[in-house]
């Protein structure tokens, strides 16, 4: 019989929850939901997007990220403005007030991140995310097969 801690997919979403769970922890007190995050990331240093793109950034349903835009939005955390190409889009860039808290945000990840890998050397961190990165990648692409 399998064992919980010998499947990858139990194991990384167990790590996933734990990741929230620190998250949330950390940020609430700005005002930040952990919803909000692959938005501030993608978004950081000024950045604008659609929301589709800003759905293929975070690999999100499109659904997905309109409730969530809608919910930045609606905590101020957004601005929109016409796409100057295609009058039809918006293109989405973070609030002033958003911006203010791109530090705590970034300190929180930093701090969460340093928790999550310490005890591992430099050399296994990289092992690690370089793996993570092929499994997501493998993962995206049997996706994309259907």
């Amino acid at each position: 019989m399998m064992k919980s801690e010998d499947s990858a997919g139990y194991m990384t979403n167990l790590a996933a929850r734990l990741f929230a769970q620190a998250m949330e922890r950390a940020i609430r007190p700005h005002g930040v939901a952990v919803a909000y995050v692959p938005v501030f990331f993608a978004l950081s240093g000024g950045r604008e997007m659609t929301q589709a793109e800003l759905a293929r950034h975070a690999a999100l349903e499109q659904p997905t990220m309109a409730a969530t835009l809608s919910r930045m939005e609606r905590d101020g955390m957004l601005v929109r403005r016409p796409h100057p190409e295609d009058g039809r889009k918006m293109l989405i860039g973070l609030a002033p007030e958003a911006r203010e808290k791109l530090e705590a945000v970034a300190g929180a990840v930093a701090s969460i991140n340093g928790v999550a890998l310490g005890g591992l050397t430099a050399d296994e961190r990289r092992i690690y995310l370089d793996l993570l990165g092929k499994i997501a990648g493998n993962l995206g692409v049997s996706l994309e097969r259907g």
